[in-house]
């Protein structure tokens, strides 16, 4: 049995860019080391932060949410989970529990917003009303809940749970497309918009989808191992990642490598041309007088409903009864 380069343990994990072995316990303190760097080095996250962590139910967001839990006690800064429930059957059932069990593991308060309270509808039944992928309906609408709830929490930044992995394929994707102005989003953080969105961060920015995995286990946090019922692992993404993949084998390190390149230079990317205001009827970000989400609930009920997500997110934010944040990033 291999041995852990550092206490001789029994190895779980082998890494193949730095050529070393780790035991469970060196294994996770890596990953830990991975994320508080990225904090550090990308400015992700200052003292007297609340950051939000949408929790999907899955391994990375779990890994989010564990990490930066333990994290938060170091910086300074505070950190509130949220779930969407999606309506999609048993998966979205089974998600919902998953995090639920881990904001209680952890002791971080939680928000859980319904997409049906609020829309009358599940996610499925919103595409086929409004005869849309899937996909695409569902990207929207957590989107909006996301930045909706992070406005309303007071929330300095919103720490999503996009991996090494994942973050190469998408950039490849746009550049392969050549949609330039996308990859100027795909960096470790994006900036607030005051009085209208909160800024991204993305904590496993260097951190492997396997490490991800392994370290959700390894640290007894509960997730979700199926996936979204509506993945097509046919698509352009998935085709990237097989290949991206054999890359990594044959150059252990180049996706790290490549996003670090990619974060040294994301201001030299087109900015996305959008005009940026506010929506007339809910007052979050639009790129006209009427934001995405109104825009398609309209369509499908007769009426925007971004004023009725919103009184349903303030009343479920202070239920939490959080202390108040006058100085967040969003406040205008």
């Amino acid at each position: 049995m291999a041995k852990c380069s550092i206490c001789g343990g029994p190895a779980v994990a082998y890494i193949r860019y730095q050529r070393r072995y780790l035991c469970d316990r060196h294994f996770v303190e890596y990953v830990e080391s991975k994320i508080r760097r990225a904090i550090s080095r990308y400015k992700m996250i200052r003292q007297g932060y609340r950051v939000l962590v949408p929790v999907s139910g899955g391994k990375d967001s779990a890994t989010v949410l564990t990490a930066l839990s333990k994290l938060s006690r170091e910086f300074g800064f505070e950190v509130v989970a949220l779930h969407i429930d999606l309506g999609i059957g048993d998966y979205s059932v089974k998600s919902k529990e998953a995090s639920i069990k881990a904001a209680n593991k952890l002791g971080v308060p939680l928000i859980v917003v319904s997409v049906k309270e609020i829309t009358g509808y599940t996610i499925p039944e919103l595409a086929r009303k409004a005869r849309r992928p899937v996909c695409s309906v569902c990207g929207l609408v957590k989107r909006y809940i996301i930045n909706l709830v992070a406005v309303e929490l007071g929330a300095d930044a919103v720490a999503l749970g996009h991996n090494a992995d994942d973050l190469a394929v998408y950039s490849m994707k746009s550049f392969i497309t050549q949609d330039l102005s996308n990859i100027s989003k795909l960096g470790p953080k994006t900036e607030s918009i005051k009085g209208l969105a909160v800024g991204r961060i993305r904590p496993l920015y260097e951190v492997y989808e396997k490490e991800s995995y392994l370290y959700a286990l390894l640290t007894e946090t509960p997730f979700l191992h199926e996936e979204c019922p509506n993945v097509d692992f046919s698509s352009m993404e998935n085709r990237l990642k097989v290949h991206i993949n054999s890359l990594e084998e044959e150059k252990p390190g180049v996706k790290i490598t490549m996003l670090r390149n990619m974060a040294k230079r994301i201001r030299d990317y087109p900015k996305p041309q959008l005009p940026i205001s506010r929506c007339r009827h809910c007052g979050l970000l639009s790129s006209g007088d009427e934001c995405s989400f109104c825009r398609l609930t309209k369509r499908i009920t007769g009426q925007p409903l971004g004023p009725r997500a919103r009184e349903v997110v303030r009343s479920l934010v202070a239920s939490l009864q959080l202390a108040p944040r006058q100085d967040s990033a969003y406040k205008s």
